[in-house]
This record gives C-alpha cells, structure tokens and sequence, in this order.
C-alpha cells in the first residue's frame, strides 16, 4: 500500500507545450505538507517494497487476487521480457465497448504510455486485454479474441495468446507455472521493473522484511499531546441556515488555548499538520486501490467514439462540466430549453463558425446510467462528449475536479484554456462566455493576476429560476467579493506540472477544495479575491427523477468516507472545554439532535467536513505564519 512517498508519475507532465513564461511570473502553489499530491507526487523507495509484495504473492501455490496495482506490475513483466514480441504493445481497455487507454510497450526505456501516443503501425500491432473488476479476461488481436474467468484466467489469456492456441488448450497447472515464472521475473528485475513501475525514481533502498500492506499499517502519525480545539458553528446546527454552510459543522478554535503552558502554537498547528499528514496518506491507499491499471497517473478514463474533429486546436476552450446522480435531470433539462450555461448549443466558439466541446465527467460507477440515459442527446449533439472517470477508491469532490484536469491533460488538441462548469449554472449575458467582452475581461484576470484560474463571477449556493434573456442580473454584494473560485471558472495550461495533482486538491473530499485551491494559490488580496469579476453566477434547481442505481453517490461515495472515518476517528479534538476523539465528537452531535444516527453515511460525511475545516484552519496559520518571517 501507499506511503508517502509512493507515487505514479503525470506522464502528461513531461511533453506538455505550455509551459508558463518567466515573464508571467505565475505564483507558486503553497506547499503546507512535504508532499500533497495524491494522484501524483514524487518518488519512493517503497516501490521495491511493492514490487516485493506482489512478487511473493503471486510466487504462492494458490492463485491470488489481481487489482490493478499488479497488473501494472504484470505488464511491465511481461513487456521487458526477452520473449515478448518487440512490436507488440499491451494496452488495456475498461471494457469491450470503450476505447484503450494505457500501453505498455517493449523495448523502450519508458514503456508505460498513454494510448494516445502510439503510432497508428503499433495500434495495429498491439493486444487489447480488458478486465471486468473480478475474475473474467478477455483479450484481442487482429481480429482474434480469447477470454477466460475463473483462477489464473488472466495467465490462461496470456499463455494462450502467446502459443496462438484456444484458452481451453491451457492446463490449470501451466497457468499455475506462468504465474510463478513471472513473479520469478519481476524479481529478478526489481530494481528496473520499480524504477519503470515509478519513473524516475530516486535513492533505490530495500526494504527488507515487510510487505507494502504491513509497512503502511505500521505508519502511525505521531500522537500530539494537543487536541485541535473545535467550537461549535451555530449557523450549521440551526436547519434553515445551514444549507448556506453545510460544509462547516465546526469552527476551528483559536490557537493556542492561553491557559495551559504546554499548548504552545507549534504545537497545535504540528497536531493540525498531523490530521493533514493522515488524510494525505490514506486518500493515497484509496486512489491506489482499484480494479485494473491505470494510465501512469493514477486517473483513467472511458471515453465514447472518437470522433474525427480537425477544427479543434489550441486556441479550442472546451467545457469540462462534473455531474453525479443526475443522468435523468440533465437529460430532461437539456432536452427542454437552452437556460444550461454548458448546453451543447451555447458552445459556439468566438466566431460562431464550430460548435466547441461539452465533456460531461462522471463517476465510472455512473457512466453506464449516463450512456443509457443520454443516450440520444449525446447522438443529437456531436459536441457532447461523456467521459468516464476512476481514481481507485478515492471518490469525492476534490478528486472529482482533480481528474477533470488531468482529463483536460490528456486532449490531444492541447488547449491552452479550459472552462470549468458546475452541471447546474446557468446562462446570464453577464457570464456568458461567447460574450467578447466577458471572455475579453476573463482573459484579462488571467493576465493582470498571473494566475491559472479565473472566474466568470461569484458564486452562491442558493439556487434560483434562469433570468429571461439579456436581463441584468444583481450585482454581488461587497461582502462577497472575497469567496472562493468557483462554479464557473478558466483554468489556464498547463493543467498539472510534475509531481502535483494540478490546482485541486484531491483530499479534500467532503467540499472546501474550491476553498483550500483558492488559499493555496493565495487568490486574496487586501481582502479581495483578485481573480473574480463583480457578476453574479446563478444556479437552479435541477428537476426530474433521481437516478436508479445511483451507485456512485450510495455506494462509491460511501465507501471513501466510511474509510476516511476509521482512518481518522481518534483524531484527538477539544469541543467546549472537553478533550474527545472525533468519534466522540461525532456521539455527541447525535446526543444533540444536530444528526440523526452515528455511525452513519451522514456522520462518516460530518467527520470529513470536521478534518476538512482543520485543513483550511491550518493553511490560515501557515500562511500567517510565513507574512509575520
């Protein structure tokens, strides 16, 4: 499992073309842990460890489970072994009817690449293999298909691919000894295999006598002698008000309490660095922890058809709108008027001549509902694009918006810009982006700010009717002007630089990345957001039937907070003068009536907000802390 030092690296990253000039000056994004990227962050010695463990696991007698870890492991094997044919990629595929996604190609030093820079010949050439999340493999080449389920069958594929032979010419026992000879292998190449397996891999120490399951267990965040002091936010406890907060359960207290000697300031922000530490680590083991190898950065994708779409070029700004649970209301919204500001007939570029692409990202676990659901929208509109995205186990609305960017990473068009659009905003003249002179002010921000993002305006959680076309809308009042970006924003390339996840962080899983994002890239100037425009963003209401199975919401999302809470329910806090874990915590907003049950989906969500607060918390102090040096 993950350490906080494991990593996959952005493959993107090294032959992205925009790269920002010295002249732009941009700021750097805070760093207020050692390292914060999830999806991608630097190097480890650990993966010796990982290399290891799986070695030996699939060395045993008896056949074992294949996540998608070791099957990255498996590929690279299988590859750089002498016997692979040199032109033969490996590529891998979410299912039968989606498009190929990852490729692990022999003979090169960097041989783990995304599909979309093999030549057309190594296409061709290339074994297609697909995994359905349990036991059944099915792989294909010029033509031919074999498939197999049950023990070993993804050696019983292979081996029959190799000997050109039926899945059913394969004993038991031979794909028993395949298995074992490719563990052997990966031995054999550890130090290659883990460099390749982490490019660019640093300082190779082994790890000697544990496994990676058993060295992540045995990470353990120091126990702080001071508990995060945590107040009570009464505008969250009231129900008409906290719909406007419903991320904020908690205030996080002053530091440090003036009447205890000990708790000095470092100490309590080294408690509250501690809880960072925790969240990081485990978002780490649930992003590493999926079903079927991943592009090299962690984040895979399903995509429809390609299409063939010679207009788009850098200059192209596609729309990357997030969407969960909503298959039904969009397909009804977008089928009655044009009120979406994302809607397929309000992307005309700037000269009305191409209509530019709307990518709606959801959830794997909900791109099948989607396809179904939209399924004619997406064929009346050309412009439409639904995109599947998986993180692992790693669910949420940081790694939602972390995956949109590295999406956007991998167009191969390369656009300089990208907006990003909640699914329930609407069109206003004031934001609407085909409006020249709101593109020419957003373009602007981005200019005179040296910032990566920029809004179309400010954003408000209440949600409200459409205004008739060409209305004014009310200006934003001038306590507002220092909120977060969000809702609907540019965001400038490139997308993610090396080791970072891009501007979102993907631990932030509850709600506030919007928020956390915009204190890391220090958007607040003299207690003004300087990247946002005085317009008001309207959202409504989206109505219609909810989605069945909502699986993501119920089940994907559930799985990652109830995770994050047994990672994280001793976190030590004071509430009202008592020392108490989290989980205590969480006990007594139920005693109070402020929840209905613990434990719970609604109070594994209310711990996450609580961590998520200590965060924000701790980001203010670092950065104070940095302004007073």
């Amino acid at each position: 499992m993950l350490t906080p030092s494991h990593s996959l690296p952005n493959l993107h990253a090294a032959s992205r073309p925009h790269e920002l000039s010295e002249n732009e000056n941009a700021p750097e994004k805070k760093c207020n842990s050692a390292n914060t990227g999830i999806f991608a962050y630097n190097t480890s010695a650990a993966m010796l460890c990982k290399v290891d463990d799986a070695s030996h696991r699939l060395a045993q007698d008896a056949p074992c489970s294949l996540n998608g870890s070791t099957l990255e492991l498996l590929s690279l094997t299988l590859v750089k072994d002498k016997d692979w044919p040199v032109d033969v990629p490996l590529i891998w595929k979410h299912d039968a009817d989606t498009q190929p996604y990852t490729a692990f190609v022999p003979g090169e030093r960097k041989c783990w690449v995304d599909v979309g820079r093999l030549s057309a010949d190594q296409q061709k050439q290339s074994i297609e293999i697909c995994h359905d999340g349990k036991d059944s493999y099915s792989a294909s080449k010029s033509g031919e298909v074999w498939a197999a389920c049950g023990e070993d069958a993804f050696f019983k594929t292979m081996l029959a691919i190799r000997g050109d032979v039926s899945v059913d010419a394969i004993s038991d026992k031979q794909a028993a000894e395949f298995r074992k000879q490719l563990a052997s292998n990966a031995l054999e190449q550890r130090t290659v295999l883990a460099a390749l397996w982490q490019e660019g891999l640093q300082d190779l120490v082994k790890l000697e006598g544990a496994s990676a399951v058993t060295a992540a267990k045995n990470i353990r965040n120091p126990v702080s002698a001071v508990p995060v002091n945590l107040e009570r936010n009464p505008r969250w406890i009231n129900p008409e008000t906290r719909p406007a907060c419903k991320y904020s359960p908690v205030k996080v207290g002053d530091l440090p309490h003036k009447d205890a000697i000990k708790n000095t300031r470092e100490d309590a922000i080294k408690s509250m660095q501690a809880v960072l530490d925790k969240r990081i680590d485990t978002c780490r083991e649930l992003a590493m922890d999926r079903a079927i190898p991943s592009t090299g950065s962690w984040f895979s994708f399903i995509r429809g058809p390609q299409l063939h779409e010679p207009h788009l070029n850098k200059g192209t700004v596609p729309a990357l709108v997030i969407s969960g649970g909503s298959a039904n209301k969009l397909s009804a919204d977008l089928s009655k008027d044009y009120s979406l500001a994302w809607h397929p007939k309000n992307m005309t570029n700037e000269r009305g001549t191409h209509a530019e692409p709307v990518y709606l990202l959801v959830h794997r676990l909900d791109y099948p509902t989607y396809a179904s659901t939209m399924k004619e929208l997406l064929e009346q509109y050309p412009n439409l694009h639904l995109v599947g995205w998986d993180g692992g186990k790693l669910t949420g609305f940081g790694a939602a918006r972390a995956s949109a960017l590295a999406f956007a990473d991998s167009l191969s068009y390369r656009p300089e810009r990208v907006m990003m659009i909640d699914q329930d905003v609407v069109k206003t003249e004031q934001t609407r982006h085909t409006n020249p002179r709101v593109r020419a002010a957003v373009e602007g921000l981005h200019q005179t700010s040296h910032q990566p993002i920029a809004g179309y305006g400010i954003g408000y959680p209440a949600r409200q009717s459409p205004p008739t076309p060409f209305k004014e809308t009310l200006p934003p009042t001038p306590a507002d002007l220092n909120g977060p970006a969000e809702q609907f924003v540019s965001i400038k390339a490139p997308f993610r630089k090396q080791w970072e996840d891009g501007i979102y962080p993907p631990y932030m899983v509850a709600g506030g990345e919007d928020m956390l994002m915009s204190k890391e890239l220090g958007l607040s100037k003299d207690g003004r957001n300087t990247v946002l425009p005085e317009e008001r963003i309207i959202k409504k209401e989206l109505k219609g039937p909810a989605d069945t199975p909502n699986v993501y919401w119920n089940e994907g999302r559930t799985q990652t907070l109830k995770a994050l809470f047994e990672a994280e329910k001793n976190t030590w806090v004071e509430f009202e003068k008592q020392k108490m874990t989290l989980d205590d915590l969480l006990h007594k907003f139920k005693d109070n009536g402020w929840i209905a049950s613990h434990p719970s989906v609604e109070s594994y969500n209310v711990s996450a907000c609580v961590i998520e607060r200590i965060i924000l918390r701790l980001n203010n102090e670092l950065t104070k802390d940095a302004q007073q040096k």
